[in-house]
């Protein structure tokens, strides 16, 4: 009940998240090429682009004032006929030619934000000629979906083909949603495009990772969708919550990497104060030690709240906050020092301005809270419609009292709102080479103020952008899609990028990926031919302040050690209600933070675990129907390598500090023993010696073992 009331609600507030299609047309060197077409077009129907970056094409679309709109997405559109109102399509063919290095960017764009088009677009993949799709005559096999975008209310739209196929046909189907009828149709436009920078590759100490997760019979074990994360620096406590679980989890860290049975304890903290979550959201203020967390209960977008300076042991001072001057859905909040220059400060005890900020569709808004969170004064907006989409990350604060609100969607750019002045007036900034994804982007801040901006683009790649003048300008903007390194397949498709940085030159960011080359959209419906990729966590890191990258999978198990630990299998569907089942189990975000020692602490929902046949797929064989489409609560701990506080970098090259735990299973034959790479101290591992234990206490050595497993 829970997860398909929460499905309805972020269609409302999302405005749906699949959409709309468009079309390209082009006509290069004489060379043109026309598909039979369905009855669906816009103006014109169709036409080829060749591969000269810069080539353009365009279209109108044409449907009169639609009745009824296709407000449930393409799935409504009518069926085919030339008196169809809701749905047109375009048909563009790529030219032959040399395609490397190049992209093509189709966007809508149209002028009143009251009007909404959506997008998809499909390639020919069926053997059938002309547009098969949903709405439209079925036929046994839909074409495959390249793309979508349905950004909610404003507009533009943007999808990505990158690569595209030399000599393929894409169906670019705009969606009405809320169309504007002939006063404000969209606007297609098809455009060749470099892709995006490559990163050099960096040159740090590559930073190691480990899965943990809560033990068998956890409250909250299973439910774990939309985590968020703390770390108290006063006691190494992390903080998490999913749903109405609020988790301590504490590393004895007597091992390396943590025994992830006897080194890590999970303690469950249900709050009487919570007593529903349709989207949860925690903040450690990791200087303080305060935890403010709480729960979406939807009645005027309220979120339910409760205050601990104790790691969970006691909760106090249920506040609520949201209602009429804020908005109703996918709720933050964040805090850190204030801008001592700024009229608003804290009142009392409590050193550090905290903020709440939520979305309404047509805004965002912001209230800040001078008292430590125990309440909020009035919200203000941080964006309008006409600047930014209604959805918005998790905010931020610099270590200066800079706020930061990230967006995927500002003007077709990825960026933030920014206030410099304790949270009264807010700025819009945008990283002019990106373009806007399927999922929030995150910023991370250094110790000196750089800010580097996680995001997911139009084309699903994972990219950064980094900027030093707090937004104004982002002379740094990589596609770290082929980041991990050379012989290893390139990054295809990226989701919840979670960027979080500590010294000023230090940063990673956190996010779930796929190398799958397959046809489809990987964070669509999963209409036509099922998308078929393997997704793992991974980590992006730089130590030279962004100038490079690279790039780690980060799926080691401590329990499992050695064994591939995929997230998922097939689609990760970020369009709401539309999804298929299984494929949505993911939701919306996750998250990351820093420990005081400088590792990086991420946290997010596993569909895929090890008692399930998912988690041996990892050739991106498997499409929707072979994942377990759980959410586990699962945190990622780094282990070894660079550290995000330099200070606390290993030690040597020395002998590494501390033995891995040893998991032990019988066999017929004997006993087999399997352990982790520990943290290496900055000395490569050459031999393990296995001891045994003899009576009286002593040891005795019984087998030297090679290699670092």
């Amino acid at each position: 009940m829970k997860k398909t009331f929460q499905f309805n609600i972020r269609k409302i507030n999302k405005q749906r998240i699949l959409m709309a299609a468009i079309a390209v047309f082009a006509l290069v060197g004489g060379w043109m090429m026309i598909q039979p077409q369905s009855s669906e077009a816009s103006t014109p129907n169709s036409g080829n682009i060749s591969p000269n970056v810069g080539n353009m094409t365009s279209w109108v679309g044409d449907r009169a004032t639609p009745v009824p709109p296709a407000a449930n997405g393409e799935p409504s559109c009518s069926t085919g006929n030339e008196t169809a109102t809701n749905c047109d399509s375009y048909t563009l063919v790529v030219a032959p030619g040399d395609w490397s290095g190049k992209r093509i960017s189709v966007t809508f764009n149209w002028q009143l934000p009251a009007n909404d088009y959506d997008m998809v677009v499909r390639q020919e993949s069926n053997g059938v000629a002309g547009l098969q799709g949903d709405g439209l005559t079925p036929a046994a096999t839909l074409d495959a979906i390249v793309g979508t975008s349905g950004n909610g209310t404003n507009t533009f739209e943007e999808v990505i083909i990158s690569p595209p196929n030399e000599g393929a046909t894409y169906y670019v189907r705009a969606i009405y949603f809320a169309g504007g009828g002939p006063a404000d149709q969209y606007q297609g436009r098809a455009l060749v495009e470099n892709t995006a920078v490559e990163a050099p590759t960096a040159q740090c100490q590559v930073p190691t990772f480990d899965n943990y997760q809560p033990p068998v019979g956890f409250e909250g074990r299973d439910d774990g969708g939309e985590p968020s994360v703390g770390v108290n620096w006063n006691t190494g406590n992390i903080m998490s919550i999913a749903f109405i679980v609020g988790a301590r989890t504490t590393f004895t860290d007597s091992t390396s990497p943590a025994d992830p049975v006897n080194g890590t304890i999970w303690s469950a903290n249900t709050s009487p104060l919570l007593q529903t979550n349709f989207d949860p959201i925690l903040f450690t203020d990791n200087i303080t030690g305060r935890t403010v967390a709480g729960g979406l209960i939807i009645a005027a977008g309220t979120t339910q709240g409760f205050v601990s300076d104790d790691d969970f042991s006691t909760m106090f001072d249920n506040f609520t906050t949201g209602g009429p001057t804020q908005g109703v859905d996918h709720q933050t909040i964040g805090g850190g020092p204030p801008n001592p220059a700024a009229t608003t400060q804290p009142i009392g005890a409590y050193p550090h301005m905290l903020y709440y900020a939520s979305q309404s569709i047509a805004t965002a808004t912001v209230s800040a809270s001078v008292n430590g969170g125990l309440s909020y004064l009035p919200a203000v907006p941080a964006y309008t419609l006409a600047e930014c989409n209604g959805l918005h990350g998790h905010i931020k604060v610099a270590p200066d009292g800079t706020v930061y609100l990230p967006n995927k969607g500002c003007g077709g750019k990825a960026g933030f709102a920014r206030s410099t002045d304790n949270g009264l007036t807010w700025q819009v900034r945008t990283a002019p080479n990106s373009t806007s994804g399927s999922t929030d982007p995150s910023v991370g801040i250094g110790a000196g103020g750089r800010v580097f901006l996680g995001y997911s683009g139009a084309d699903n790649h994972p990219h950064v952008a980094v900027s030093d003048d707090r937004g104004d300008t982002f002379p740094i903007d990589f596609d770290l899609s082929t980041s991990v390194g050379a012989g290893k397949d390139p990054l295809t498709a990226a989701v919840f990028m979670q960027s979080v940085a500590g010294d000023n030159d230090r940063a990673q960011i956190f996010f779930l990926a796929t190398d799958s080359k397959a046809i489809g959209d990987p964070v669509g419906d999963d209409a036509g031919v099922p998308y078929k990729g393997t997704w793992f966590p991974y980590v992006a890191y730089t130590c030279d302040g962004g100038k490079s990258w690279s790039v780690v999978k980060a799926d080691n198990s401590p329990a499992n050690p050695g064994k591939p630990n995929p997230v998922q299998q097939g689609v990760v569907c970020t369009n709401g209600t539309t999804c298929p089942g299984g494929t949505r189990n993911l939701l919306d975000f996750n998250e990351a933070t820093v420990d005081s020692r400088g590792r990086f602490i991420g946290v997010y929902a596993d569909g895929c675990n090890f008692e399930h046949p998912c988690i041996n797929i990892l050739d991106n064989s498997g499409d929707r129907t072979r994942n377990q489409g759980g959410q586990r609560l699962t945190l990622i701990r780094q282990r070894g390598g660079m550290r995000l506080f330099s200070a606390f970098d290993a030690a040597g090259p020395a002998a590494p500090s501390l033995s891995p735990p040893v998991n032990v299973s019988s066999q017929r034959s004997g006993y087999n023993l399997s352990w982790a790479t520990p943290d290496d101290n900055g000395s490569p591992i050459t031999s393990y010696k296995v001891y045994r234990g003899l009576p009286g206490g002593s040891e005795q050595m019984i087998a030297e073992v090679s290699g670092s497993e």
